[in-house]
């Protein structure tokens, strides 16, 4: 059996630490604010200039993997003579799956020694980030590319992403939300609580509006406690603002009996559409979603 490397791009946001230590390979997506400054791959925004600039009102608009750098991170690992599995965020978002994809069968058609293998997560963020940890361990304990893809994709269903946003006018700027529905949302203080599994065809749909933050994040918890989440496969995610997210793995910890095994900051790409403190919690369920 050929040695394989892990794949994933950063709309996944596994943790860079976590990344490096296992070897796992994480490809850029892109930002822009028209500028003419392309962000994401060699120049990047720390996330306190990233979120000040949108305050300010300018509007990020971002875009998924390049061909070109795709196959560049692609051939790096096939002339290590090694083979590539790669879990990739939704196509329901991002056309970075579709672009993995075709790199792939394009290689393996010149490389027919070699074998790629893409994943549609079908999830966003926390919920895809948790297949890699998943991933990590089966390969970790022996298992072929094969058999860590028959179980992704039979576990997919069960791996949830929940979140809710401080602002709704970032979704507003980015088409995820219609004005109209910002501003009423916005004076009544409703907090939708977005949600992205298979069940969504991996878009992200309002699954509940709440009204207040407070609520939100309790209904969240709710939910997940029902779902009966499996301690290793959880974690928080955030953006800019990793105080709530440690109080939020404490109180979650408190009310289901589990630490979230991880706490990782959502990336710029996926922030552009979220804005500053959002909060959200993934896990993989041992229940289905009951609302």
């Amino acid at each position: 059996m050929r040695e394989f490397t892990l794949m994933t791009d950063v709309n996944t946001d596994v943790e860079e630490d976590y990344a490096a230590q296992e070897g796992i390979i994480i490809m850029p997506q892109y930002y822009h604010f028209g500028d003419g400054v392309i962000y994401g791959d060699e120049i990047k925004l720390d996330p306190d200039t990233f979120y000040k600039r949108l305050d300010a009102g300018e509007v990020a608009k971002s875009s998924g993997c390049n061909p070109a750098r795709v196959r560049e991170m692609f051939e790096a690992e096939l002339d290590k003579g090694k083979d590539i599995l790669a879990i990739i965020c939704s196509s329901g978002l991002s056309m970075s799956y579709n672009t993995c994809c075709n790199v792939g069968k394009e290689l393996m058609e010149e490389r027919p020694e070699c074998k790629i293998i893409v994943i549609d997560s079908l999830n966003e963020s926390e919920g895809a980030g948790l297949m890699l940890h998943m991933a990590r361990d089966m390969q970790l304990a022996g298992n072929t590319m094969e058999e860590i893809e028959a179980e992704v994709l039979k576990q997919r269903e069960n791996f949830h992403g929940m979140f809710v946003v401080d602002d709704l006018k970032y979704l507003v700027r980015g088409g995820r939300l219609s004005a109209f529905s910002g501003t009423i949302g916005t004076m009544l203080d409703i907090k939708p609580i977005l949600y992205i599994n298979t069940s969504t065809e991996g878009k992200i749909i309002a699954l509940k509006k709440v009204r207040t933050r407070k609520r939100a994040i309790s209904e969240i918890i709710r939910m997940f406690k029902e779902m009966d989440p499996d301690p290793r496969y959880t974690c928080v995610v955030h953006t800019n603002n990793e105080q709530s997210a440690i109080e939020l793995r404490a109180r979650i910890k408190e009310e289901l009996g589990i630490e979230p095994a991880f706490i990782n900051e959502i990336n710029n790409t996926i922030g552009a559409h979220t804005g500053p403190n959002a909060l959200g919690f993934g896990c993989l369920a041992r229940k289905p979603l009951t609302k």
